[in-house]
């Protein structure tokens, strides 16, 4: 990779346009204007602007208008069956578009009577059948954003409490159950079920994160993040694996989607992987892993983390603080894996000609950087989580423009010094508690950047505001339909009760032993991973798995983050492994193959829940000392799990596959699974068993030596 070599247009978002129908014309211009209206909306409200002449929305009004702006822009973009033509828009979805536009704003109307009259108890003919009508839209519109399979779920899910006694139904799984008319009034007009948790996170939190990471993607950040990881380690042993770790690390905890960060970062990684020496199967298995891990990774985590710190009550920097350490574990645990494997069969780095200058790549993108340091200094000194993101993305926008001039040139002190004002505006907004002054700054940045158009090298053409807005319109109408209908799950599991009975039926099968009870939930999880999408499956398990995992006496947000893990486990394990498929399709090789190949450098995911949620001082709730003891030894016993998973010890060497090679990557597996579990005479039993590993380990080496 030369330093004039650019990055590939990121290849999710091309692979993802696939997906989508192409609008012309008057389709195009009315997508754009219910994107901006929607975003409009979300700014008015998260910030009190009171754009409309001081009326003030109410909260379910408000989740109305995002519903009826986004879920109907579903049926513009997204075909209704895989044959359709992606070229025009069908009346049928015509139809369908301006039904949701229609009853959800009959709803955002009269947000207030429905609120006084106890509409989701009792209501008038029209508002039932209205909301019929509603729930019917938001499943269709889930099965053309997420696929058959999620729609099946969520549509049995969402019918549960019609049949919820039926004769067919466990006990277990039974609760009280509600007439058909009863089940759609509570769907659609209580706080509890469509307009619930998952869509009022998306109204205060996600939809910031959301346009700031489409944002930082449009702006080249993606591009920027590889070549700094390039620059940084793509020259050390086994560089490329090593870059597509921190590349991927980096912009998927800002993009939250495991496929796309797959397509996006690996469109660069993986071939300079397999230029370097790693099998197809490998290099793909890398990326899978590194992409899955970024999901995980503060600051941003996906939409699942805002929603987990709404199920907790507790500020969403708690939940990062939390996942902070585990994650590191993870992304270590695949590095020592990638180390090894990379000295055991003499990978090394790039050659440094292939590579981009570190002083270079920082001078053309620091802003990148800026910005996500302002970012994560909103959220944590701050601490003005929904905010944050918009402050960040119109300093992004304003300074990426900023970085296509140069100090000779007189409009980089005028964009310089708007870009100051800015930044003034936003920390005395902050520390003063005015928000309304974020209309100030945005104004400010708008005029810089008209200006700005005047010299050739910085013009912003309408064609990239529309694909800017487009990009942002086709994520948020996808989002906002999936969590829509994971609403309805809540609001059927609410309903019947069966929420606060299932979790002590848990515990009963499972004899209040915690292991076995975790074993249940983590093969649940991954079950439901396997058919759902994260957020959802998360959202079903932290209903019915969670309290009775808490009640045993287990940390709160360890047990959610458990959750979260082994939902995000089937991206990487056969046999859907959707993360690694796509890596597959950029190797070249076999998906199953991949998958099989991810499982093992990923291993680390699947015990690292059980050691966290056993032991709370790794998501940093204990005292200091028994927070660095603890993180110390599960740091150690994560190495050797690695190195003994790929027959290679730091200090010893490569173990070969002679017999004795075997015994000693089998005890290096072993003691490290001791030494990270959270129990003193288990990390004896580490210790001793990990001396006679190293004795086996050497004498492998001389059993293989020439």
């Amino acid at each position: 990779m030369s330093r004039q070599s650019s990055v590939p247009e990121p290849l999710g978002e091309t692979a993802n346009l696939a997906r989508f129908r192409h609008l012309t014309g008057a389709w195009r211009w009315l997508f754009g204007t219910f994107t901006l209206a929607g975003i409009s909306i979300a700014v008015n409200q998260i910030f009190g602007l009171e754009f409309l002449a001081g009326i003030v929305i109410l909260d379910n009004s408000y989740l109305y208008l995002l519903i009826g702006l986004f879920v109907s822009l579903v049926f513009l973009i997204f075909p209704a069956f895989s044959r359709s033509s992606r070229a025009r828009v069908p009346w049928y979805d015509i139809c369908l578009f301006a039904l949701a536009v229609a009853i959800s704003g009959y709803y955002a109307l009269n947000g207030l009577r429905s609120i006084e009259e106890g509409w989701e108890f009792e209501s008038p003919i029209l508002p039932v059948v209205l909301a019929f009508a509603l729930w019917a839209l938001i499943m269709e519109a889930v099965r053309r954003a997420g696929g058959l399979a999620i729609f099946i779920i969520f549509g049995v899910l969402s019918f549960y409490p019609v049949f919820a006694d039926a004769d067919f139904i466990p006990a277990m799984l039974s609760g009280m159950a509600q007439d058909i008319v009863g089940t759609a009034r509570y769907h659609v007009m209580s706080e509890e079920s469509v307009l619930g948790i998952p869509m009022r996170v998306f109204g205060t939190l996600i939809i910031g994160f959301i346009i700031f990471g489409v944002t930082l993607q449009s702006t080249g950040g993606g591009r920027f993040f590889i070549n700094l990881a390039f620059a940084l380690v793509g020259g050390v042993r086994g560089g490329p694996a090593k870059v597509a770790i921190i590349a991927s690390g980096l912009f998927g905890s800002l993009s939250g989607s495991v496929v796309t960060n797959v397509l996006t970062t690996g469109a660069m990684t993986i071939p300079a992987m397999k230029r370097a020496g790693y099998p197809p199967r490998y290099a793909a298995g890398i990326e899978a892993c590194a992409s899955t891990g970024g999901v995980l990774m503060p600051p941003v985590m996906g939409a699942t983390a805002f929603v987990m710190a709404s199920f907790l009550d507790i500020p969403y920097l708690t939940v990062a603080a939390a996942a902070a350490f585990p994650s590191l574990l993870y992304f270590y645990g695949l590095f020592v894996q990638i180390d090894a494997y990379a000295a055991r069969n003499g990978i090394r780095g790039l050659a440094k000609s292939e590579l981009p200058s570190t002083a270079t790549t920082l001078k053309e993108g620091w802003f990148y950087l800026f910005a996500f340091f302002l970012l994560i200094f909103l959220l944590v000194y701050m601490k003005r989580e929904a905010h944050a993101p918009f402050y960040a993305t119109v300093a992004l926008l304003a300074l990426s423009q900023f970085g296509k001039l140069g100090p000779r040139d007189p409009w980089y002190y005028l964009l310089g010094a708007g870009i100051i004002g800015y930044m003034g505006l936003v920390l005395s907004s902050i520390y003063f508690s005015a928000d309304y002054v974020i209309v100030v700054p945005v104004s400010a940045a708008l005029a810089v950047l008209v200006l700005s158009q005047v010299p050739a090298r910085i013009r912003i053409t309408l064609g990239e505001v529309q694909g800017f807005v487009e990009a942002n319109g086709r994520l948020l109408a996808e989002l906002v339909a999936i969590l829509a209908a994971v609403g309805l799950i809540i609001g059927g599991l609410m309903m019947t009760g069966m929420a606060g009975t299932f979790s002590g039926d848990l515990v009963r099968v499972a004899g209040g032993e915690v292991v076995l009870l975790l074993l249940m939930g983590a093969a649940t999880s991954f079950i439901l991973g396997i058919g759902m999408t994260v957020t959802a499956a998360y959202i079903f398990l932290a209903i019915v798995l969670a309290p009775a995992l808490v009640d045993l006496g287990l940390d709160s947000i360890a047990v959610h983050l458990f959750i979260l893990y082994w939902g995000m486990v089937s991206y990487i394990t056969p046999p859907v492994a959707l993360g690694a498929f796509a890596a597959a399709s950029l190797a070249g090789d076999r998906p199953i193959r991949t998958g099989f190949e991810a499982m093992r450098l990923g291993s680390v995911i699947y015990f690292l829940p059980f050691f966290f949620v056993l032991n709370p001082a790794l998501v940093l709730n204990g005292t200091a000392p028994a927070i660095l003891v603890e993180g110390a030894t599960a740091l150690f016993g994560v190495t050797l799990i690695a190195s003994g998973l790929q027959g290679h010890l730091v200090w010893v060497g490569s173990l070969g596959n002679a017999i004795p090679a075997l015994g000693a990557r089998g005890g290096l597996v072993a003691a490290g699974l001791l030494l990270a579990y959270p129990e003193s005479t288990s990390n004896l039993i580490g210790l001793a068993l990990l001396a006679p590993a190293v004795v086996l380990g050497r004498l492998a080496r001389i059993v293989t030596s020439p």
